[in-house]
């Protein structure tokens, strides 16, 4: 951070540097009498030599003088300070770098102390707070399906009762058209007839009269039984909405006892928190002892193994050793035994 931090202060610095170089006058007269007047020398001598740069095309990099200045003002970032207003009048691309900067800061710091249980116990509630969110979401898409799905039934019925008083409508038209035609044709024979039958075309006025009358009667009475079930349709879609705003304030009233109980497991999480450094310390403080204590036992254990395997070396050493001192000596005997001139298995077995 501290590198980071540095970093920081050198990019402020150097993005005021060719300002600074050019407004020799304000240099002179902030630093004049501060730690930093060195760098006035340096921008004056750089000021004198610009055409000569400027004639010989030399690179910014190239040129000595400009070296010391970019390593002055390097070494010495803080004099960017000294000036408020350069600082203030950057353009918004400079403005732009230095808060990418700035939170590039705030973010890297935020990483580097951040804890790795506490990022997980963090990831683990919002886990088991996203698993609550699902599952109320569930039973809300459950509700909102049943309510969706008895709407569309009632629509259903809705539009089967207006299909059938359309029919009816429909029926009672034509019916009505008929029983029309069926008046005038007997009102034609009946004025055709009436001189001749005057008394039996009353009596037929009269029963078409009644016939009609009782139409009228049916066609009021199943308009009547319509505007009561539209109106029974529409208490019953006022009952549902009721339904649906009182499973909103329900939705409502649990999402405040889940914030209230969220504030509750905050709180016991900074004090399970506190507990855990609490008990950090005392198991660093015993680890530290018990790794001092395993440490002094392994190196006992290898140098304990160490001098078995020497014992063991120099035992199997020795054995063979002898085993082989014994065959010479046997074969020396053998060869003592024999006349002087030695045979080929002999000189063998003294080489």
């Amino acid at each position: 951070m501290a590198s980071m931090r540095e970093a920081f202060e050198r990019v402020k610095i150097s993005l005021i540097l060719p300002k600074l170089i050019q407004d020799r006058a304000m240099v002179k007269n902030v630093l004049t009498g501060t730690q930093y007047e060195p760098a006035i020398k340096l921008i004056e001598d750089f000021l004198r030599r610009r055409d000569i740069i400027l004639r010989e095309r030399r690179q910014p990099l190239m040129d000595h003088g400009m070296i010391k200045i970019i390593d002055y003002f390097q070494r010495n970032m803080q004099i960017y300070t000294l000036f408020p207003k350069l600082m203030n009048d950057m353009s918004k691309r400079e403005s732009a770098l230095l808060v990418t900067f700035a939170k590039l800061l705030k973010v890297a710091e935020t990483h580097l102390k951040r804890d790795a249980y506490e990022q997980i116990a963090h990831e683990r509630h919002l886990h088991m707070v996203l698993k609550e969110k699902q599952k109320l979401w569930d039973e809300i898409q459950k509700f909102q399906h049943v309510i969706e799905k008895h709407s569309i039934d009632e629509n259903a019925r809705a539009l089967a009762k207006e299909q059938y008083v359309a029919k009816f409508m429909e029926e009672r038209r034509l019916k009505k058209l008929r029983d029309d035609e069926k008046i005038e044709r007997e009102l034609e024979v009946s004025r055709r007839a009436m001189r001749a039958n005057a008394k039996a075309s009353r009596d037929k006025q009269i029963e078409l009269a009644d016939e009609l009358e009782k139409v009228r009667y049916e066609d009021a009475k199943l308009t009547k039984e319509s505007k009561k079930a539209e109106k029974e349709a529409r208490e019953e879609k006022n009952k549902y909405e009721i339904q649906l705003q009182s499973i909103i304030k329900k939705y409502d009233a649990m999402m405040i006892e889940k914030f209230v109980e969220n504030l509750e497991l905050t709180d016991k999480l900074n004090e399970a928190k506190k507990k855990l450094d609490e008990y950090k310390v005392l198991y660093r403080r015993e680890q530290r002892i018990y790794n001092e204590v395993v440490v002094k036992r392994e190196k006992e254990e290898e140098r304990k193994k160490q001098q078995m395997i020497l014992k063991y070396m120099m035992n199997r050493a020795a054995r063979k050793i002898q085993k082989y001192w014994r065959a010479w000596r046997k074969s020396l005997r053998k060869n003592t035994k024999r006349p002087k001139k030695p045979s080929a298995s002999a000189e063998n077995v003294k080489k």
